[in-house]
């Protein structure tokens, strides 16, 4: 079974959790990156920018993505939770997906770890694209546990 790490990381604490995951599992990763970077500044970030994408439900360009994600059985898609879901590049993601006919694993963290949060990332994501298998993958931030999940889910 080909797997793909697709993952979101504003402030990399995401970033660390695939780089650890990754010593054990080797998997192919790819970070999603918006075409216009965000602003260093979290204030600027969360309050201005991310803020106004999730209002408007607004998914911005993402960097290019120089692969066949066809050539994957599954891809585990890490992210914070900005404002209650996803990112928006992670919607971004999700529309070149596109006729993907594998399984998309949600692996969400945050740091009030509110259940709903995931909840709702998979509700908004499955509005996206209804024709995507998605997943519900880990709500945490424990690395050991995503390893226990991931290899759970290997065939």
């Amino acid at each position: 079974m080909r797997t793909l790490i697709a993952y979101f990381s504003w402030s990399n604490n995401t970033k660390k959790l695939i780089e650890k995951i990754n010593e054990k599992k080797k998997y192919d990763v790819i970070r999603i990156e918006r075409a216009i970077p965000y602003s260093d500044d979290y204030d600027i970030c969360a309050y201005k920018e991310a803020k106004e994408e999730v209002t408007k439900n607004s998914h911005p360009a993402i960097k290019p993505i120089n692969i066949d994600l066809n050539n994957y059985d599954r891809i585990l898609l890490f992210f914070p939770i900005w404002w209650y879901t996803f990112p928006m590049p992670i919607g971004s993601f999700i529309e070149k997906l596109k006729g993907y006919r594998g399984t998309v694993y949600i692996f969400a963290n945050s740091y009030t770890n509110d259940p709903q949060y995931m909840i709702n990332s998979m509700n908004d994501l499955k509005k996206i694209d209804p024709a995507i298998a998605f997943k519900e993958g880990l709500f945490n931030k424990n690395l050991n546990e995503h390893i226990q999940f991931i290899e759970s889910e290997e065939m």
